[in-house]
C-alpha cells in the first residue's frame, strides 16, 4: 500500500529469511499520512490467526515512533 514497504530481511542469530513489513503510522488525528493505530491492530489480529499455506505467517511485531 501506499503507507507501508516490505523487505526482504535475515534473522542474523538463526540465518532465517524473513519479510519484513514496515507501515507507517499516522502521527496525528488530524493528518492523513499513515495508518491509523485501530486498522494496524486490526491487521495485526487477522494475521496471527491466519493459517494459510498461501500466506505467510506473522512471526513477530514491532513498534518505534513511526513505524510497525
Amino acid at each position: 500500500g501506499q503507507f507501508a514497504i516490505v523487505k526482504r530481511c535475515i534473522e542474523k542469530s538463526t540465518g532465517v529469511e524473513y519479510a519484513a513489513k514496515f507501515i507507517k503510522k499516522r502521527q496525528n488525528r488530524a493528518s492523513r499520512r499513515g495508518v491509523r493505530r485501530e486498522e494496524i491492530e486490526r491487521e495485526v489480529d487477522i494475521l496471527q490467526d491466519l493459517q494459510h499455506p498461501n500466506i505467510i505467517t506473522l512471526h513477530d511485531v514491532y513498534e518505534n515512533r513511526t513505524d510497525v
